[in-house]
């Protein structure tokens, strides 16, 4: 082994490492982008996109907290504080979660069997009502019931109560820390462990409901009332179930998703226990969804009120993001969620495609060009282009797992869900999906590391090999780009064509939001061939037309500031920055502290600043790759992919405010103890203020110091 030694340290490195460091190529490749690198941070657009101010939040914070409506404010949180403590329905509500937690599982078994047990006798009542051995046969709920009897065996057999049975198994330890809690607060039960005749009793009534209601809905139910529990002791879950579900749920359970978290959240907000932050790009967002629902009323059509409202709800999700996911943890938590929601979703559309039940049509794909490529593959989002953006929103975010140090998904987790979301990706047959991705993944390398540009050369040298390893069918897809003997590209370029006309005519104001605008509007300018067209195919030609010129201006606005407060944070990492905060793993930052091997902790933090970089800029490249795809498709066709475009927004903005209060910027989301209310629920959980096992009203501070 040969030695190489850098300051006064002595390290190994292998014979093959030190003859690729003096190559020539390699060391001409490196100067070219160190040049590249300084052309780039000390240029103009360094200058540009790196000036980002986070002091404009503190003078909004200065100015509302000196003012006459802050302390009217402060008097109506204490009252509602005082209320919401002493109420009688709260008070019972944290009780039956204790109790609840303190019953046995075998209370539960018998529940469960007895449940089951009366569901297949109500069916056996519906068929012998119906003269029909038929009806009993077809009748799903037998099945259910049966379900149900042999689950709940392993239940009455246990001698465990439900806090121990969480505590002990693998999977209870990963539900509790997905949710945020901690055992010590899952131990917290009341009750003598629950009366097995009780369950019993409880399992006929809801037996009996099956005779109108199906059991997959009384269950689904009682599922919805633990989690609205979850959520208002934690809003942020509700936030976690935005992302997981965001491919699964149909559009209008996630705005009330949406509308009830939002609801919690003001709750929290209101008794101190959650703090609300302005920044300057959150202020561009909420002008954003003022534009948004006054596109509803300023309309050509009366039909434009109701997706307004509705996309206005659904950018809300914008600021529950930035509000609520404020700590590393959660953070993590979102982006693990994005990733096993997307690489189910990826996995459910590939088997779709090999089991015939992917989507073909003309008006997706030039069967004349490209009749090899059959069905295209639409998962749960019914189009192979919205899927396409949601792949590509999420896959830079499943790169920084794989790339950093495994943090969210183990590096073999985020390899594996990688490699399913790509070949669904390629499945989808989304042009725009794939160009908005490479884009994406160039701005990606960038920023990972300047070495990292040898990777593009490579790929730029395997162009003319191309042909030779991927198939054919992919190379003409690729290609086919602009050629408008493709159908689908001549669809596009004349409804772009009639688009501008339309925006000729509607410059100031725009047309109004929905399909009821368009439609009124769009036959008058619509060329022949394409007069059937659902919108304009390009995300900013439709934000114009539907906002007009200063709704574009108002959404550019907020994509620059969100982009500049992330180069920003990258300018200050590649700094000598101390990372204050052992939010980021405080074993990799501080481990070798004692030890004094000054060269192995400064490699370590080295490790830290790295991994905030990445994971920001994983999101961000995320959501560059969904605009860069907007430039041929609109992308918010889909109020479900909006929907995860502006979480994806608000996460981005949250792991840079996240980066920057380790770094030492006074950004943090922290409520503070001279503005707080310390009346605490028993359901209240170990948030930023603190937390306390009374009930009822203990003390309220004021900023005054008086005591209430």
């Amino acid at each position: 082994m040969a030695m190489r030694e850098k300051n006064g340290d002595v390290r190994k490195t292998g014979f093959l490492l030190n003859l690729i460091r003096s190559s020539i190529i390699i060391n001409a490749l490196d100067s070219f982008t160190a040049v590249i690198y300084d052309l780039i941070k000390n240029g103009f657009l360094g200058y540009i996109f790196t000036g980002y101010n986070f002091s404009a939040k503190s003078r909004i914070e200065a100015g509302l907290k000196n003012s006459k409506a802050a302390s009217h404010l402060e008097e109506l949180r204490y009252g509602i504080c005082r209320r919401i403590e002493s109420s009688v329905i709260i008070y019972y509500i944290s009780w039956l979660m204790k109790f609840l937690r303190g019953c046995r599982l075998r209370v539960y078994g018998t529940f469960v069997a007895s449940f089951g047990a009366y569901t297949a006798v109500v069916a056996v009542i519906q068929a012998i009502l119906h003269s029909s051995v038929t009806v009993l046969v077809e009748n799903d709920n037998v099945f259910i019931a049966m379900i149900l009897i042999i689950a709940s065996i392993p239940l009455i057999m246990s001698k465990k109560n439900f806090a121990e049975s969480m505590i002990s198994s693998v999977v209870g330890r990963f539900i509790i820390k997905a949710a945020g809690f901690t055992e010590l607060q899952v131990r917290d039960t009341a009750g003598d462990g629950g009366h097995s005749n009780s369950a019993f009793l409880l399992g006929i009534i809801f037996g009996a409901l099956t005779y109108k209601i199906s059991p997959l809905l009384i269950l689904g139910g009682t599922a919805a009332l633990v989690w609205a529990y979850l959520v208002l002791v934690k809003p942020e879950i509700g936030v976690l179930t935005l992302f997981f579900t965001m491919p699964i749920f149909p559009t209008m359970l996630l705005a009330a998703i949406v509308i009830y978290t939002s609801f919690c959240w003001l709750l929290k907000l209101l008794r101190g226990k959650r703090m609300f932050r302005l920044e300057p790009v959150d202020v561009m967002a909420l002008a954003f969804m003022v534009m948004l629902a006054a596109g509803g009323v300023i309309s050509f059509s009366d039909t434009s009120l109701k997706p307004a409202l509705l996309m206005t709800c659904l950018a809300f999700g914008y600021f529950l993001t930035v509000q609520l996911i404020t700590s590393r943890d959660w953070l993590v938590r979102c982006s693990v969620a994005v990733a096993v929601a997307a690489a189910l979703t990826s996995l459910y559309g590939i088997v779709l495609i090999y089991t015939g039940g992917g989507y073909n049509s003309d008006a997706w794909t030039d069967s004349e060009m490209f009749g090899e490529w059959g069905s295209r593959a639409v998962a749960t989002l019914e189009n192979p282009n919205m899927l396409g953006e949601y792949l590509i929103l999420s896959i830079p975010i499943v790169c920084s797992m794989l790339i950093g140090r495994g943090e969210g998904l183990r590096r073999i987790s985020a390899l594996v869900s990688l490699g399913i979301m790509g070949v669904c990706l390629i499945l989808t047959s989304s042009r725009g999906a794939w160009l908005g991705l490479m884009i994406a993944m160039v701005v990606y390398v960038f920023i990972w590391h300047r070495r990292a540009l040898w990777g593009i050369f490579g790929c730029i040298a395997m162009i003319p090999f191309l042909p030779y390893i991927l198939p054919a069918s992919i190379i003409s897809r690729f290609t086919s780009i602009g050629n408008m003997t493709d159908s689908s590209t001549s669809y596009r370029v004349y409804s772009w064509r009639a688009s501008v006309e339309m925006i000729a005519d509607n410059f100031l104001g725009g047309i109004g939001i929905g399909e009821g605008a368009w439609d009124r509007i769009y036959p008058m300018y619509a060329y022949q061939g394409v007069e059937a067209s659902p919108h304009s195919h390009n995300l900013f030609l439709q934000i114009w037309l539907n906002l007009g010129i200063f709704g574009l201006i108002v959404f550019a606005v907020f994509i620059f500031l969100l982009f500049q407060s992330g180069f920003t944070l990258f300018s200050r990492l590649s700094s000598n920055a101390q990372l204050r905060n052992p939010d980021i793993s405080e074993a990799l930052l501080y481990k070798n502290t004692a030890s004094g091997e000054m060269i192995e902790q400064r490699y370590e933090k080295d490790r830290g600043r790295f991994q905030l970089r990445i994971t920001a800029a994983g999101v961000l490249c995320g959501i560059l790759a969904a605009l860069m795809q907007g430039m041929t498709d609109y992308s918010w066709y889909n109020y479900r992919v909006y929907l995860m475009f502006w979480l994806a927004c608000g996460l981005a903005s949250a792991y840079i405010r996240n980066g920057f209060s380790l770094i030492g910027e006074n950004i943090g989301h922290q409520a503070s103890d001279s503005t707080s209310c310390d009346v605490v629920l028993d359901i209240e959980d170990d948030s930023d203020t603190g937390t306390s096992k009374n009930i009822g009203i203990v003390k309220t501070k004021k900023n005054n110091g008086d005591k209430k």
